[in-house]
């Protein structure tokens, strides 16, 4: 919010919301289909656990994956004011 003039708050502040709402419903889905390929339909019981671990992790190196390419999205930006 730093980065724009006052005048555009609200437009900035919806902006922001919007972006948010929309990476959580972005990364549901992702997890949900990691999930699907890995584990299917089947319950998560103590046989599945292996499976449910496997997806857990690759979860866990895609959003990893994710942040740090943000990072560098970030830093790319430069220095705003």
């Amino acid at each position: 919010m730093s980065s724009i003039e006052k005048r555009f708050y609200g437009v900035g502040s919806s902006t922001l919301g919007t972006m948010r709402l929309t990476g959580q419903m972005l990364s549901m889905g992702i997890t949900m289909v990691i999930f699907s390929f890995s584990i299917g339909s089947a319950r998560i019981t103590p046989d599945n656990y292996p499976r449910f671990l496997t997806s857990v992790r690759t979860a866990f190196i895609i959003f990893a994956a994710l942040c740090f390419s943000g990072i560098f999205a970030s830093l790319a930006r430069g220095k705003v004011r």
